[in-house]
């Protein structure tokens, strides 16, 4: 009996020590299944910085990628600690394979994966509404600290297309490019060539003007042809489109330059122009339907067309918008020089309105490029100064206001992978900031493509010393003007091309009367080539004539191989 106890109690005691095995068995079991579980949990994060790019490691070999911010990632929930240092990671899925993350690289929200927290404004810089599109809320000063308090778009290399800041007492979007993080950043120093350039005529002075070095477009889906022998065409010329077109077909020509908005009134009933000017929009002359299709045929020809917008001389913008136009002083009506109204290149809200138009002209109509005419101040004005109102709510020369319209014009067609070619006058190889506010180095540094107005009847008679009437010898006239603009463009740092425009209609009003046959064509091509400006030409002719053009056909052949 005894030996019975004793057996039974050792056996007891077994099979307790063996179900608490069994219970701390299931439940190391269980845990370490739970724990494996909890390994596998995953949370979705996104890569956050202060920089464009962050760099990780692969777990197994310590090699290291660059990972842009913002970029969205599968990270393992429960923290790695690495039993050497003693650092937690945190583990980031890419393609199957681990990297180790720090937690400060990481963040829920999109919103949280940019982390400057300010910088300095570069340039004068346009201060947006909005995250996207052109609506202007004011402007930045250069040099202006500010606070980022967010951004529009991270694009895929980890830049901000646009940030959110506070700066100058005011809140916008400004684009990145022109935030810098340092003040040591911001460059207040302007070439040599222009400080010595004082304001002779009222256009401002050439040292307070900004020449950043500038990357010029080059769109592989927009290719610019490398000579630009272009025609112009009025708002006229889209009913009869397939003879020009046949002119194209049949000769060198492979560009038009098409209106898109003259002084005196759009070329189609553009939806921006009833939006901002309905004065200017019941007198569109054509309909935008067909203005499209105008253009696509050309395209489709082959040819690049340029649309061609006149800025800031506008009568019936003017007449919707006295507000924003040069003002006589003494009559309070809108300034008239020359029977038109000149909206002020000053006021921002004219900015946007042309720039609306040439966005709408890219994206509807498809113009490959947009070129602005009368992107000036009026000229004759010295007696009439005193008495004419500016508008200048900001306190700039003219050169100044040019060329910050420049840089937003600029801004917006690139952004769209279009080119800006600017219109100047031919006074402009001078080495001075004209009276109207055109100072080629400035435009020149800005724009990628800079069309002189050299035409030879606006030259007085012996201008550069030559014996003959200028006008008979238009050669001869032009490789000196290109002369003095190749100094120009030795002067600009991101000179753009040049693609001039020549006369295509007979001298008549001044004497010696000279006809411009197809001769007096290649005589003005040929000096302006011999002088360099070799990127092509455009040929002026108000009316468009088609017998005219027909008749240049054997100048328009291409001179350029390269």
């Amino acid at each position: 009996m005894v030996r019975k106890l004793k057996k039974g109690i050792i056996i007891v005691p077994a099979v307790l020590a063996l179900a608490a095995g069994g219970f701390f068995g299931y439940r190391w079991y269980s845990e370490k299944k739970a724990w494996k579980e909890e390994l596998k949990k995953r949370e979705t994060l996104y890569v956050s910085s202060d920089q464009l790019t962050v760099q990780i490691a692969n777990k197994e070999t310590g090699e290291t990628i660059d990972i842009p911010r913002g970029t969205q990632l599968e990270v393992r929930v429960v923290p790695y600690k690495d039993e050497e240092t003693e650092q937690e990671y945190r583990i980031a899925y890419i393609e199957d394979t681990e990297y180790l993350m720090t937690q400060d690289q990481l963040c829920t929200e999109l919103k949280d994966a940019v982390k400057e927290a300010g910088g300095f404004v570069k340039l004068p810089a346009v201060l947006y509404a909005e995250g996207s599109g052109p609506s202007i809320q004011s402007m930045l000063a250069k040099g202006s600290a500010a606070e980022i308090a967010g951004f529009a778009n991270i694009l895929p290399d980890g830049s901000v297309d646009r940030y959110l800041v506070s700066a100058d007492g005011q809140q916008g979007y400004i684009r990145s490019e022109y935030l810098v993080r340092s003040e040591s950043e911001v460059d207040y120093n302007i070439p040599e060539v222009h400080q010595g350039r004082e304001n002779r005529f009222g256009g401002g002075n050439a040292y307070t003007l900004e020449y950043p070095v500038l990357e010029k477009g080059n769109f592989e889906d927009n290719p610019m042809p490398r000579e630009v022998r272009t025609l112009y065409l009025n708002r006229g010329c889209i009913s009869t489109i397939d003879d020009y077109i046949d002119i194209a077909n049949n000769s060198g020509i492979n560009a038009f330059i098409i209106d898109m908005k003259e002084s005196d009134g759009p070329a189609y009933k553009s939806e921006v122009i009833r939006q901002y000017s309905p004065t200017s929009y019941e007198r569109g002359y054509n309909s935008m339907e067909d203005y499209k299709a105008a253009v696509q045929k050309c395209k489709d020809a082959g040819i690049y067309v340029i649309g061609r917008i006149v800025t800031f001389k506008d009568d019936y913008y003017a007449m919707d918008h006295p507000e924003y136009c040069l003002m006589n002083i003494s009559t309070g009506n809108p300034y008239v020089l020359a029977g038109a109204r000149w909206p002020s290149p000053y006021q921002r809200a004219v900015w946007e309105y042309n720039i609306r138009l040439a966005i709408e002209g890219v994206e509807e109509i498809g113009f490959n490029e947009i070129n602005f005419d009368y992107i000036r101040f009026p000229d004759k004005i010295a007696k009439s100064f005193n008495n004419i109102d500016f508008r200048n709510d900001y306190e700039e020369t003219m050169a100044q206001a040019i060329n910050r319209f420049l840089f937003y014009a600029r801004d917006e067609l690139h952004e769209r992978h279009v080119y800006l070619s600017a219109d100047v006058f031919g006074e402009t190889s001078n080495d001075y900031v004209a009276a109207y506010g055109q100072y080629w180095p400035m435009m020149s540094n800005v724009a990628d493509v800079m069309c002189g107005m050299p035409y030879p009847d606006h030259f007085n008679i012996h201008d550069y010393g030559i014996s003959q009437a200028v006008w008979e010898v238009p050669g001869t006239l032009l490789k000196y003007w290109g002369k003095y603009v190749m100094e120009r463009q030795n002067e600009t740092p991101s000179p753009a091309k040049v693609r001039t425009w020549i006369q295509g209609y007979d001298t008549y009003w001044k004497e010696p009367k000279v006809t411009y046959n197809v001769d007096k064509i290649n005589e003005q091509i040929d000096g302006l080539y011999s002088s360099g400006l070799n990127d092509g030409y455009m040929v002026w002719n108000a009316p468009s004539e088609l017998w005219r053009y027909r008749s240049y056909m054997s100048a328009f052949r291409e001179r350029v191989t390269e």
